[in-house]
């Protein structure tokens, strides 16, 4: 049973809620958006099996074809947790979407990765990985039929790149820095097949404290390479990068609370400017501010979100968040939330026209896409 979450919202101009697919009746997310153009964009996640005989987390598929979601048949691994993190697509006949499945009711994780040929789509095979750590593909960006790259973090707990040659899925290295205790890539950008940026972090640790810094790494076409990047923080963490020329990339992020809870505290954006990375100023409206992603329409129209804390009651929920860059500085854009319960926003995708932003709302309960048409 699919069922459409289409309660309106008040939303402020550029920004409106469009009805999206939940096949579930109690769990639905969208995690990542993926735009070609105003009549073909992909959204994927997650959503609770509605049946005792493929228990636990389904992926999540929706297709927008210009004027509606819909949901399309994803393969299902029974007695699987499955769940979808990140899409690209390099044509209507090619897409890969990744996240992780797991063991339901399980905490170790392995890398997943489904294909969609322009008909259906498919798990297709990752390298086979060792070592004790959670492992996830993060982040996905297809050039072609016969180039992908995926993201994330590998079994052994560092960051994880594996390349598609058409073929086959192969792991490729990346360098880890001296000193980490952990790492992972959380989100990926190419500009070309000998300029790719991908963005994360790493965890270190200094006297009996764990801290995490942000780690940025760059493809030229022959191999990865850590460019250093900044932190405004003893801790910080980015989730998302987008390319948008040479000497133009964005990043984005969130600064971590230092009281040992360990929690979001406020939103991070550094730029690179074709020779180095900088800070650059990111507004946070509240406490607890994450940016989950990032997307470019030009150089003076780029897009980030992420979720905010309201305070203002007594108990406190989680809202939306957009800011855009207008060429000069970033802003707060207020966004639409549906219901009084959280929204949360975990993937941005642009294109000359259409901004599509996704994540849920009702604690989970219903997928979210917001439409920012400029």
């Amino acid at each position: 049973m699919a069922l459409a979450w289409a309660t309106a919202a008040v939303a402020a101009p550029g920004w409106s809620v469009v009805p999206s697919v939940d096949p579930s009746a109690s769990e639905n997310m969208l995690n990542a958006v993926a735009v070609r153009n105003s009549s073909d964009a992909w959204a994927v996640g997650r959503f609770l099996a509605p049946d005792q005989d493929d228990d636990g987390l389904n992926m999540l598929t929706e297709h927008w074809n210009g004027s509606s979601w819909t949901q399309v048949a994803a393969p299902a691994v029974l007695h699987r947790d499955e769940s979808l993190l990140a899409v690209s697509a390099s044509s209507a006949s090619d897409a890969w979407a990744v996240g992780f499945t797991k063991t339901v009711s399980a905490a170790g994780r392995n890398p997943l990765a489904v294909h969609w040929n322009g008909s259906n789509w498919t798990i297709v095979a990752t390298p086979t990985l060792t070592g004790g750590s959670k492992s996830t593909l993060n982040g996905v960006v297809a050039l072609s039929p016969t180039n992908a790259w995926a993201v994330g973090r590998g079994r052994n707990g560092a960051a994880l790149a594996e390349h598609w040659n058409g073929t086959a899925w192969a792991t490729v290295q990346v360098p880890t820095p001296a000193g980490a205790a952990s790492s992972q890539l959380s989100g990926i950008s190419a500009l070309s097949p000998s300029d790719i940026w991908a963005a994360g972090s790493v965890a270190t640790v200094v006297g009996t404290t764990v801290q995490t810094r942000t780690l940025v790494e760059h493809w030229n076409g022959r191999a990865w390479s850590i460019v250093t990047s900044r932190n405004a923080t003893n801790s910080n963490l980015l989730t998302g990068v987008a390319a948008v020329a040479a000497n133009n990339v964005w990043a984005v992020g969130y600064t971590v609370t230092t009281d040992g809870t360990n929690q979001p505290d406020k939103t991070l954006i550094e730029h690179w400017n074709g020779s180095a990375w900088s800070l650059v100023a990111s507004p946070s409206p509240a406490s607890n501010d994450t940016l989950s992603g990032v997307a470019a329409r030009s150089a003076s129209d780029v897009w980030a979100v992420g979720t905010r804390q309201d305070r203002s009651g007594p108990i406190p929920i989680d809202r939306t968040l957009t800011e855009h860059w207008n060429g000069s500085a970033w802003s707060v854009v207020a966004s639409p939330n549906v219901g009084g319960n959280d929204n949360l926003l975990n993937g941005v995708s642009a294109t000359t026209g259409d901004v599509w932003a996704v994540g849920s709302s009702d604690v989970f309960a219903h997928t979210l896409a917001l439409r920012e048409t400029g």
